[in-house]
């Protein structure tokens, strides 16, 4: 399931062969559509775009395809087989809907949706060529944009990676860059352009932990952070420096952090019954 509360649409979809897409209004409970893709077990994850008519999912066996639907007239726009095997979320750009960024159990893709009077093959296959730089991966331009290299893909600089971090969450920030946060307790800066990654903490050289398994933004540039110790930290992010405004400790752990659309109120959800709500959130306000 996915929302977007400023435009009042939801969609879902249940686990079933050959499932579909539901996108409602709300709060009329509104059918506005209903998305029939390829999907032919279910989807691993759904998002909602903030700047148009956009959804994005991800389907799981056998195909693992991303496609990124219009909601409105039930089209699908483009679609990517074998990009979603380990992907676990997708986020819109809330500033651009052409770029979708996927969150996988090692790595994280930044696909750009590119608009042409003569599209490409869907199918990815590459177009034309690149004029070399040092970050290319490729001389070749797939369908979705350039390559990042392997070391900016695992959260580091260099040609080869010396520590392997994994990704735990992803917010986009109000200049198109990525926060990632790791299991491992970094948090990590991520420009797609360059692509390169900075470290913003770096839990082993501090004593506050605030690594997070959930990043959630509540006016692109503060953000909800949760770690696995159960303790959610309000983040006040300006560069690379970061103040923890507040803190709130949880007696369980969270799945999912969501603010409301005048960014007044938190909602933490579990995997359990228990739904924590969190009103008048200083730090997002």
């Amino acid at each position: 399931m996915t929302a977007n509360g400023s435009s009042g649409i939801f969609a879902f979809s249940g686990q079933k062969l050959f499932p579909s897409i539901f996108v409602y209004s709300f709060p009329e409970l509104q059918l506005k559509n209903e998305l029939k893709g390829t999907a032919q077990l279910d989807y691993t994850s759904l998002t909602l775009s903030d700047s148009g008519p956009y959804l994005g999912c991800c389907s799981s066996l056998p195909d693992y395809t991303i496609t990124v639907w219009n909601w409105e007239n039930a089209e699908p726009i483009c679609t990517q087989p074998q990009a979603g095997q380990d992907v676990i979320s997708l986020v819109f750009n809330p500033l651009n809907w052409l770029q979708l960024c996927a969150l996988g159990t090692t790595s994280i893709t930044v696909w750009n949706i590119e608009k042409s009077a003569k599209l490409p093959a869907t199918d990815g296959s590459f177009t034309e060529r690149l004029v070399p730089t040092p970050h290319t991966v490729s001389d070749q331009l797939p369908y979705f944009g350039p390559e990042m290299p392997p070391s900016a893909i695992s959260g580091l600089k260099g040609d080869k990676a010396e520590t392997r971090l994994t990704p735990a969450a992803i917010c986009w920030t109000a200049t198109s860059e990525l926060y990632v946060g790791c299991a491992e307790g970094f948090l990590l800066l991520a420009d797609p352009e360059s692509p390169s990654v900075s470290v913003l903490f770096n839990p082993t050289s501090k004593q506050t932990y605030i690594a997070s398994g959930i990043l959630n933004s509540s006016s692109l540039n503060v953000h909800a952070s949760v770690s696995q110790d159960c303790v959610v930290h309000c983040l006040q992010i300006k560069g690379t420096q970061i103040d923890i405004t507040q803190t709130w400790q949880l007696d369980r752990p969270a799945k999912t952090v969501m603010n409301s659309p005048d960014y007044e109120t938190l909602l933490l959800s579990s995997s359990t019954v228990s739904t924590q709500i969190y009103h008048n959130v200083d730090c997002c306000t």
